[in-house]
């Protein structure tokens, strides 16, 4: 019985379905920044963790990397590095709520749109089950990537 649940878990289709839903929530999740980015520096700034002279910067680079790493995830193109940078990108999101919450810090996530949920215990939970997703993808998934189309073995070029 635990031998097939763990089968279950470890299995590539459900690490392809997570690749999708986190490509999903990314893509999304980008879109908005990306258009107001003025909003996303006040919300970063809001977290009052960042140095103010990496608000900006952070506020445009920030929501393209979550594009891109999306529409990486979702395209099946280099995704282990994708959902690499994403857990990587959790984290630190997961860091900055937690720390905001200690600090009684009375701001809105700021994740989907400026103006939104306030932070939580529940925002904490969710960003440490997409965490987990993330993961995940990275160790089991194995469908449907395109990058394999495109590569070259070194015996087919002759060296």
């Amino acid at each position: 019985m635990n031998r097939r649940i763990l089968n279950l878990l470890a299995h590539p289709g459900l690490a392809l379905v997570l690749r999708l839903y986190l490509a999903g929530v990314f893509i999304y999740a980008s879109l908005h920044k990306i258009n107001f980015p003025a909003e996303f520096a006040d919300n970063i700034a809001g977290y009052l963790i960042v140095p103010h002279w990496l608000v900006n910067p952070l506020a445009v680079f920030m929501p393209w990397l979550e594009l891109v790493c999306g529409l990486f995830l979702l395209a099946g193109v280099r995704v282990r590095a994708a959902s690499l940078i994403i857990s990587g990108m959790l984290a630190m999101f997961t860091v900055a709520v937690v720390v905001a919450l200690i600090q009684d810090t009375p701001i809105n996530c700021g994740c989907f749109q400026s103006v939104g949920e306030a932070i939580s215990w529940w925002t904490v939970l969710r960003d440490l089950v997409w965490l987990g997703m993330s993961a995940h993808v990275y160790l089991f998934d194995r469908l449907v990537h395109m990058d394999r189309l495109f590569m070259v073995k070194p015996e087919e070029l002759g060296l």
